[in-house]
């Protein structure tokens, strides 16, 4: 028999329900008729996932140097790990399993000793696979947008039906991002001494270099920002990627705020309250007052780059002042990063509550119930624990 979320570990309730964001369910997708992801029909199997399992850094992204712009990409503090569950039984997710992450130290000797390859073809696939697990961890979340761009863009020809975004959703996407680049673009051409007047034909040439900053047309881009030709992917995707949060953001906007308020209401006293000591009912609203204020700094991370961003945007939009733009640039891919790792723990954060009770008209609920959501909510923000106890924390409890 199936045992109920009561006795599962409130890690593993959160990978195996949380949304397309945190988990990629890769079990469930073929369950559903979807060809796999991986050459290798263990990884198959598994559920690649991410892990915020310590905290963003705690600098205020004020405009004289939001980060440490020297600070070298393989360098900067990244707060979102990628993992791999694995379960004791790909047929039943919930009978708990190990996990793996993809920074830790011969991840890929220890990925051959798990699945026992032994087979030169199935090393080989199993090799090609990592490389493409590389890449996603390139990325701070898993939304399919992401994804999809990311592995399309490094030659990896998905299949189809994965990494799924509605054709709306891709032009909404594409659209605000070339919008919010199009000024850019012409003050850009007019720095470099070229004529602004240019043809929507040449306009669509250089808003490419986006999408592929392989291109010549990148050269404007580089001349009149002064960035490392090295440089420029990193930072156009990071680019790309905050566009992408910054849309997000805008619609969780309504969640968040009901969220505040639940965590704020008179729904949160236990229905049983009377059996419990005021001790334990202390903890409880330290647990409360606790999340609340991660969600509440979470929150004001993702405001204060966005902030950022639009005053950097205006300074060198309308004021033809490139400096704050540019430093924004140069600490693009940090950013990206924080808010990658932020918007994960606000969507999933109103998701793991509306699990437990409606949002709109919450109840009063057990006091277990409500210790068990706090839990759950709480992994979204990482643990103090961290990763040695991991596997710990998917085990049966």
């Amino acid at each position: 028999m199936q045992r109920g979320n009561a006795g599962r570990s409130p890690l593993l309730n959160v990978i195996l329900s949380g949304d397309s964001s945190m988990a990629l369910n890769i079990p469930k997708m073929m369950m559903r008729g979807e060809p796999p992801i991986f050459k290798n029909r263990f990884l198959n199997n598994c559920v690649i996932f991410k892990y915020p399992n310590f905290d963003v850094p705690t600098n205020e992204p004020g405009m004289e140097g939001m980060f440490d712009s020297e600070m070298g990409e393989q360098e900067f503090y990244k707060p979102v790990e990628t993992a791999i569950y694995i379960p004791n039984d790909h047929r039943d997710l919930a009978s708990g399993g190990s996990a793996i992450y993809l920074r830790q130290r011969d991840f890929d000797a220890l990925m051959n000793e798990i699945f026992g390859i032994k087979v030169e073809a199935d090393l080989e696939e199993l090799y090609n696979d990592i490389e493409m697990l590389r890449i996603i961890d390139e990325v701070p979340s898993l939304d399919p947008y992401l994804l999809r761009t990311e592995l399309s863009d490094s030659g990896y020809k998905m299949p189809d039906t994965a990494f799924q975004t509605s054709e709306q959703e891709d032009r909404k996407i594409r659209r605000r991002i070339e919008s919010k680049i199009e000024p850019i673009l012409n003050r850009a051409i007019q720095d470099a001494g070229g004529d602004s007047n240019i043809s929507a034909a040449q306009k669509q040439r250089f808003l490419k270099v986006l999408w592929n900053p392989d291109l010549p047309e990148a050269e404007i881009f580089i001349k009149s920002f002064g960035i490392e030709r090295s440089q420029t992917g990193a930072i156009f995707t990071a680019w790309k990627g905050i566009t992408f949060y910054q849309i997000q953001f805008e619609e969780i906007a309504g969640s968040l705020r009901k969220v505040f308020n639940y965590l704020k209401g008179r729904n949160l006293v236990p229905l049983d309250q009377r059996l419990y000591s005021a001790t334990d009912i202390e903890l409880l609203n330290a647990k409360v007052a606790k999340l609340y204020s991660r969600l509440r700094d979470a929150v004001d991370k993702c405001r204060q780059i966005f902030s950022a961003y639009d005053e950097a945007y205006t300074c060198f939009v309308e004021k033809n002042d490139a400096r704050q733009f540019k430093r924004f640039l140069m600490s693009a891919h940090q950013n990206y990063w924080t808010l990658g790792f932020s918007i994960i723990a606000c969507k999933n954060a109103f998701e793991r509550i509306r699990k437990y009770t409606s949002i709109d008209q919450p109840m009063s609920l057990r006091f277990d119930t409500i210790l068990r959501m706090l839990d759950e909510v709480s992994i979204i923000f990482g643990r103090s624990d961290g990763k040695q106890t991991l596997d710990n924390q998917l085990a049966w409890t």
